[in-house]
């Protein structure tokens, strides 16, 4: 079964004391769904980038577990229906995201790789700068004015009532 991180934001109007209920209540959700093997991490209270819903400071929470992939969007839906006490969340599938971040790296490291091998060449990784004027583009087809003319009149004068 897949690996999931569930991170998710309480809003200013939870009350310090009330954030172990509403962790509780999620790592409820969580079993109830099947989740095995859960972790919760808090990161605790942090101002926010930007308010969120009338909110400037919020109680950061995540979440790993282990679920069978058809009931986590039961469990994402569960977890939109709560009240306004989580106002963002995400989850998230980590064996995608690795696999994604591998990806990347290895794209990445060829990129480099070439861009080493160009400036040990002495050739210049930044684009070159046109100093022509470009020529003005050219018709790929040539096209007969007369055979134009009399095939958008008979498109024009076609009933198309029939």
């Amino acid at each position: 079964m897949p690996q999931y991180e569930l991170m998710y934001l309480l809003g200013s109007q939870v009350a310090d004391t009330d954030v172990p209920a509403v962790t509780a209540q999620i790592l409820k959700f969580v079993s109830d769904f099947g989740g095995s093997e859960v972790k919760e991490t808090q990161l605790g209270k942090k101002k926010l980038a930007y308010p969120i819903k009338k909110t400037r400071n919020g109680h950061y929470v995540v979440v790993d577990f282990v679920m069978d992939s058809a009931k986590v969007n039961d469990l994402d839906a569960k977890i939109r229906t709560q009240e306004n006490t989580i106002i963002r969340h995400m989850l998230v599938n980590l064996d995608e995201h690795l696999k994604r971040t591998e990806k990347d790296k290895v794209a990445q490291a060829k990129l480099s790789k070439r861009q080493l091998e160009g400036q040990a060449a002495g050739i210049s990784t930044e684009a070159p700068v046109r100093k022509e004027k470009a020529a003005a583009p050219q018709p790929l087809i040539e096209i007969n004015q007369e055979d134009l003319d009399k095939k958008i009149e008979a498109a024009l004068s076609e009933d198309l009532t029939k």
